[in-house]
């Protein structure tokens, strides 16, 4: 009987915080979306359905790499031989705290 509760307590304390988890999933992927339309310049005006989508990066693309992307892109260009241009959104543009956000919410994309 002690055994059961023991049991029945470990899992409902288990629900209990993947239910905030994925609240504090679902907040940090909207915290990376506005990162990600309020950026100056708007990444939107060079990634967007027409040109460089990223509506699947996530399908492909890691976090490490994204941040990568927008911290040293001209690193990434050479790493990847991509050809192109993409601006660096320094520490002072996209703080460390919004990258996390926004790398988790182009992750999201898939």
């Amino acid at each position: 009987m002690i055994r059961r509760l023991l049991v029945l307590s470990v899992a409902a304390a288990a629900l209990l915080c993947a239910g905030v988890a994925v609240a504090q999933d679902a907040e940090v992927l909207e915290k990376g979306k506005a990162v990600f339309d309020a950026a100056k310049p708007a990444c939107t005006a060079c990634h967007n359905e027409k040109k460089n989508p990223l509506d699947k990066y996530g399908a492909t693309g890691t976090a490490e790499d994204a941040k990568a992307w927008i911290r040293t892109p001209k690193e990434m260009l050479e790493k990847t031989g991509t050809k192109g241009m993409m601006p660096a959104y320094s520490a002072k543009k996209i703080s460390d705290e919004d990258l996390e956000a926004l790398a988790a919410y182009l992750v999201s994309l898939k």
